[in-house]
């Protein structure tokens, strides 16, 4: 009996994972088509993923099918798409069984860098069972958009202080923002030599927070600073240090 063999590979852009094969008997051969599958978004860059899915029926003279799928990104702004060289698991030819009505064959890439548009040029031969091609085709898919989800932590532009009880203390006050899309926490600010904990920010939100940390001397600077352990995942990692002149007369 003739059957179509259905064969779903799980990859990443940087590295291959195990593989699942999988037998399928559909009513009839398929089409000859390459379609996006499934685009999945997600602030953590496992999770994000695309799945594209390549089918061709069988030809008259022809005993094997082959198939081959090339990863294309197009970057914000661009125009073009480009080729996304050493992604594992494309770029490389997959062969049919012999004399089968047709063939399918599933790739799904996680892992993704973003903000990115992902799609697939997904290309067909027939062949001979000498190896001799005698039909090609090809196929592109619909692009898969992946925005950039990651929280951005940005310290504020003011801050303000007074002289504590304690001597040579003072608590500050540095307004903090989460301009990413998603909840960011926990993670650490620093004014000068002091530190509080945030336990959580969530997309959008910004909160006053208070730091206990040497009294600066009047007329001098103070470097503000949030996640400096870079326990965030961040969007934008360049923007989360600041000098701000000293709040104390």
């Amino acid at each position: 009996m003739r059957r179509t063999l259905l064969i779903s590979t799980l990859v990443a852009l940087s590295g291959a994972v195990p593989a699942t094969v999988v037998a399928d008997a559909p009513t009839g051969p398929p089409p000859l088509s390459a379609a996006l599958e499934r685009c999945t978004h997600s602030a953590d860059a496992q999770e994000r993923m695309t799945e594209f899915v390549g089918s061709m029926p069988a030809r008259a003279g022809a005993s094997r099918m082959r198939m081959r799928f090339d990863l294309e990104r197009r970057r914000p702004n661009k125009r073009r798409w480009r080729r996304v060289p050493g992604a594992a698991g494309f770029g490389t030819w997959e062969r049919s069984l012999p004399s089968r009505a047709g063939f399918i064959f599933h790739k799904r890439v996680a892992g993704l860098r973003v903000p990115a548009g992902y799609r697939a040029l997904v290309s067909f031969a027939w062949e001979r069972s000498d190896g001799t091609v005698v039909q090609r085709a090809r196929r592109r898919t619909a692009g898969c958009w992946q925005p950039d989800l990651r929280p951005d932590l940005r310290p504020g532009t003011k801050l303000t202080g007074t002289l504590a009880a304690q001597p040579g203390l003072a608590l500050y006050t540095l307004m903090v923002r989460n301009a990413g899309r998603s909840t960011a926490g926990p993670f650490s600010v620093r004014v000068g030599g002091g530190r509080a904990e945030v336990v959580s920010l969530a997309a959008g939100e910004q909160r006053s927070v208070l730091v206990l940390a040497p009294a600066c001397a009047a007329g001098s600077s103070v470097t503000a600073r949030v996640d400096e352990e870079r326990r965030v995942d961040e969007s934008h990692e360049d923007g989360n240090g600041v000098r701000l002149p000293c709040p104390l007369g």
